[in-house]
């Protein structure tokens, strides 16, 4: 007699997900449909520069998606964070028209709106170590020092990789690592607004930290004294293609959504990792 076992693989957790409930679709429906199609083509069209992004559909059901890897990534890791990323935020977000989704390797983001190359404020995310630094006076010299480089470094970057890594040392024995990334469907000029925006917030959640991180859309902003990330990357094109043309951001940020599902409250999010053991996983 054979017995068949039938195993179910879980996706790994989002560090934090939003799914706008604005605008829903059902299912079966053409949106869904076109949502599925693309997004089963978004971890094998994913190329060395971590960067994808295409469209399905026609008006009211086009389908719009984003892909970003973390700059560092190799490709095989990023295709498959992207793959986990399109079957676990349809789990979480089951008939939302928009919706994202962040691992530590990479984000996916998918809506009915127009969203390539335009600079987008939320929702956003923040972490924080719970260490405190040991000279904070120090230490906010260099992070500002090495942050500034960063953000010019990374948002001078071209249409296929706007990301910049680096450190800086604060003693003889302590080093401060960074980095910066955006979208590169993003113009210099907005890639450097969001990076600058979420530069402001770091005195209110992350002051006296050994490491933080803020999360948006279209950029991300991360420090640690350990490295977490890979020395070498890919190098771009000496004459890539031209990025698309960026589009005005909004005049008011849109709303930030309060929780990992979903909310229609205007408000920052705030995501504090307590727990000593994840946040040694997490900030080491």
């Amino acid at each position: 007699l054979l017995h068949l076992v039938a195993l179910t693989f879980a996706q790994p957790e989002f560090l934090y997900y939003n799914c706008n409930t604005t605008d829903n679709y059902t299912n079966p429906s053409t949106y869904r449909a076109n949502l599925d199609s693309l997004l089963s083509s978004l971890s094998s069209k994913t190329d060395e520069y971590g960067f994808y992004n295409s469209s399905m559909g026609q008006n009211t059901d086009r389908v719009n998606a984003i892909v970003l890897c973390r700059g560092d990534v190799e490709l095989d890791i990023c295709r498959r964070c992207v793959d986990n990323s399109t079957r676990k935020l349809k789990q979480v977000c089951p008939n939302q028209k928009e919706a994202i989704g962040w691992y530590d390797d990479c984000m996916l983001r998918y809506s009915n709106l127009p969203i390539f190359g335009t600079f987008v404020w939320g929702p956003a995310f923040y972490m924080w170590s719970t260490t405190n630094v040991s000279d904070v006076n120090r230490f906010n010299q260099v992070q500002k020092t090495l942050l500034d480089r960063l953000r010019t470094q990374a948002a001078s970057g071209g249409s296929r990789r706007k990301f910049a890594t680096g450190e800086e040392p604060i003693s003889s024995s302590d080093k401060l690592y960074a980095l910066a990334q955006c979208t590169p469907d993003l113009s210099e000029l907005d890639c450097t607004n969001c990076l600058n925006v979420s530069a402001q917030v770091l005195p209110d959640c992350c002051d006296r930290r050994i490491g933080g991180r803020v999360y948006r859309p279209s950029c991300n902003l991360r420090y640690e004294m350990n490295r977490f990330y890979s020395e070498t990357t890919a190098d771009e094109p000496s004459s890539p293609p031209d990025a698309p043309p960026s589009l005005a951001p909004p005049n008011a940020p849109p709303p930030l959504l309060p929780s990992g599902k979903d909310s229609s409250t205007t408000r920052s999010i705030i995501i504090s990792v307590v727990p000593a053991v994840i946040v040694a996983i997490l900030m080491s």
